[in-house]
Parts: structure tokens; C-alpha cells; sequence
């Protein structure tokens, strides 16, 4: 089939129409040999209604990668794109980072998603309010002590209320993000993120890390509880100048350009001496039985190496090619830390865990500890404990 419907989850309308123009472009270099429709999706509905066309045996053509789309590859769902791969440039080690694709070939040989773009984690932080304090920026050099530091003497009170945090907990309070301090002390929450043999959450390190994110919040109260982030919120969070610094994903890049405050990014802090950097690939799977398989590969492959630099232009994604993410059109209109907070990229971690049921771990084990940790009604201790025998349980 040579009509191509290329199915993806709605981002906003910038990224929406971003997405459409790319697929405009696609038609216009490939016309009269396929044709390219887009279909967007609500991220709730998305994965429901994949299932429901795999179960009725009419697999969508193609479709935009989550962790989800795993549990389709144990079931023997989804094609071996690594020939196709093979054929591109996408395999030149001179051009992309192919050690970071590793964890997308689940059977340690072969690709099984091909990888478009690539994003990471980085200190958010509104330059007006470090200016009116008249304290330096954050770099490279920073500790998460210099941040407890300088939180305080950002934040700002009337009465009794706080009006302006120095920090927030950000996307610590996600466990992917607080892993990265289990990783920087020199361990993980689970011995490997494919297919993992065990949970090692037991770790004495695990339980430090979750007590330095709880501490934030609570005996040091250097950013704001639970309670205080929903009210935060509602505000308008750090997109509204009511936090100073944030750790956060560099997807939320684009929606922070509409700032009315400056602001800029640095490299995540040094947690005992060490930063460690997360990442996750965003791309395409393609069902073995799509109707449209080359076509789909075709899509895919000029996603991940002719519209790089458009992608680099555009600023809405992170280009996975090297020289698209380090080009001047990459770093034109970017903030002035981008290539700073990205130079580790290629040392970094995947941010994900692959089993058939990692949504179930995550869920059902994971986030719930996680909230009651945050909320002070559970010790770290208690919490790394529960979480461990969870997740094992459920393994």
C-alpha cells in the first residue's frame, strides 16, 4: 500500500502543526510514489485504540513509540527494522549515536523502533529572579547543595505565604528523575533497563536519593510540599515565574519559550560529585503486518536523517543526528545553556524500563510509594522497601 496513515499522539497545537508540515514536506519529495496522512490521537485514547486494531487484526500502518509499545514487540507484534536500517545512513556511527539505540534492539541484535529524535533532563532556571538577586547562574560546576543554597536566598515571602520559590522538586518527583541520583551515587533502581533479573531498590543509596528529594520539601522546605506545587500550579508554575529553578525534561522546552521572564538551562547539579544525565529516543514502530510497510520504513528513515535539520530548525524536537542537534539552527533561538545541559548526552542512560508489564510496576508500584513519600506519610526506608518487594512481586 502506498497510502500511508501515520498515527501519533497530539502535543499541542505548535507541535501539531509542526508535525503536519513535516508531513506535507514528506508528500512533496516522495510524490507520486506514496502519500502520507496524519492522525492524531488523545495520548489517553492512543494505546486503547491500538490494541483494539491489533485484536481485530488490522494493525495501524505505523505508529509514534512509547514504553507501551513493548509489551506489542513480546507478543511478536512488531517488524525487525534493522535491514532497513542498515540501508541508511542512520547507521553510521559517524553521523549518530548508535550506542544510545542499544536499548531499542530487544533482542540485542536487531532494531526494532527507528529513532527520530532524542531528549534529556536539565536545571530550568528564570534568569530574572537570579538577576534581581544579583546571584550567578547556574553551570556545569553546581552541586545540589549550591541549589539548596541558593534556593533560599531566592525564595521570597509576604506574611507568611511564599510568593516566590527558589525551587521546585520538578521532575525529582518523577521516579525516572530520581533515579538519576541513584545512578550518580553508583546504582539503579533495577539491574537493567531490558528485561531486568531484579529490583534492587533495597540498595542503601536508593533510600538516601528518595530522602534527599522528601528533605527538599519537608525538613529543609526549600521547595513546596504536595499542597504547595498544586497551588503553584494553578499559578502558572515556573512558565509563570513562581519558581526560580526546576530539574525538568527538555521537552518542555518549547512550551517555555512563551515566557514572559528570561530564562535559561544548566547541566543537572552534582549529587555526590556526579551527574548522570536520563534520555529517551522518540521514533517509530511499524507493525509486522502493516499493509503500508515500506512506505512506513520510507516515512520513518526520512524523519531520522533528511528532516533532521528541519527538525533542528524548528526547535520543537531534539534532532538524534549529531550534526542537526549541534548546528547553528539547533542553537539559534535556543537558550544560551542548550549546549551545555546537552553536552553529556552521549554518556547518558536511558530513562525507561522495558518488561511486558511496566506500565502495571510503574503504577501500581512506583507512583503511588512515590506519592506517599513525597506527601511525608512514608519513610524513605519504607518506601524503597515497599517498593521493592512490589515490583519483584509483580516482575
Amino acid at each position: 500500500k502506498t497510502d500511508l496513515t501515520v498515527y501519533a499522539w497530539t502535543n499541542g497545537t505548535a507541535l501539531d502543526q509542526d508535525f503536519k508540515k513535516s508531513v506535507e514536506a514528506f508528500n512533496q519529495e516522495y510524490a507520486g510514489t506514496f502519500t502520507a496522512k496524519l492522525n492524531f490521537q488523545a495520548y489517553d485514547q492512543y494505546w486503547q485504540k491500538i490494541q483494539l486494531q491489533y485484536a481485530a487484526n488490522q494493525p495501524f500502518d505505523m505508529y509514534y513509540w512509547d514504553v507501551q509499545a513493548y509489551a506489542h514487540y513480546k507478543k511478536g507484534l512488531l517488524a525487525n527494522l534493522q535491514a532497513a536500517v542498515d540501508t541508511s545512513e542512520l547507521s553510521d556511527a559517524s553521523k549518530y549515536p548508535l550506542d544510545l539505540f542499544k536499548p531499542w534492539k530487544f533482542d540485542d541484535a536487531n532494531l526494532y523502533g527507528i529513532p527520530e529524535n532524542i531528549q534529556s533532563m536539565a536545571l530550568f532556571y528564570n534568569k530574572a529572579h537570579f538577576d534581581a538577586a544579583g546571584i550567578a547562574y547556574p553551570d556545569a560546576t553546581w552541586t545540589w547543595d549550591k541549589v539548596i543554597e541558593t534556593a533560599g536566598a531566592l525564595t521570597k515571602k509576604s506574611g507568611n505565604k511564599v510568593t516566590q520559590w527558589g525551587l521546585d522538586i520538578g521532575d525529582l518527583g518523577v521516579w525516572w528523575g530520581i533515579q538519576t541520583l541513584a545512578w550518580s551515587a553508583g546504582t539503579a533502581f533495577f539491574d537493567k533497563p531490558l528485561e531486568p533479573t531484579k529490583f534492587q531498590l533495597d540498595d542503601p543509596k536508593v533510600a538516601e536519593a528518595f530522602a534527599f528529594v522528601q528533605d527538599l520539601m519537608w525538613a529543609k522546605h526549600v521547595a513546596p510540599r504536595p499542597d504547595e506545587r498544586d497551588a503553584n500550579n494553578q499559578a502558572g508554575g515556573f512558565a509563570g515565574g513562581v519558581i526560580s529553578m526546576a530539574p525538568g525534561g527538555t521537552w518542555n522546552i518549547t512550551s517555555y519559550q512563551q515566557m514572559k521572564d528570561g530564562w535559561d538551562m544548566a547541566p543537572l547539579p552534582l549529587y555526590q560529585g556526579k551527574s548522570v544525565m536520563p534520555y529517551w529516543l522518540g521514533g517509530w514502530v511499524i507493525p509486522k503486518e502493516s499493509a503500508a510497510l515500506t512506505a512506513a520504513e520510507t516515512f520513518a528513515l526520512w524523519r531520522a536523517t533528511k528532516f533532521q535539520d528541519q527538525m533542528a530548525a524548528d526547535h520543537d524536537w531534539i534532532p538524534v543526528q549529531n550534526a542537526a542537534r549541534e548546528s547553528d539552527a539547533m542553537l539559534k533561538g535556543m537558550p544560551d545553556g542548550f549546549k551545555a545541559a546537552m553536552a553529556g548526552i552521549t554518556s547518558a542512560q536511558i530513562g525507561d524500563l522495558y518488561t511486558s508489564n511496566s506500565q502495571k510496576i510503574l503504577d501500581q508500584v512506583f507512583s503511588p510509594n512515590l506519592d506517599q513519600l513525597f506527601r511525608n506519610k512514608q519513610t524513605p526506608q519504607d518506601t524503597a522497601a515497599k517498593m521493592q518487594q512490589g515490583a519483584t512481586a509483580l516482575l
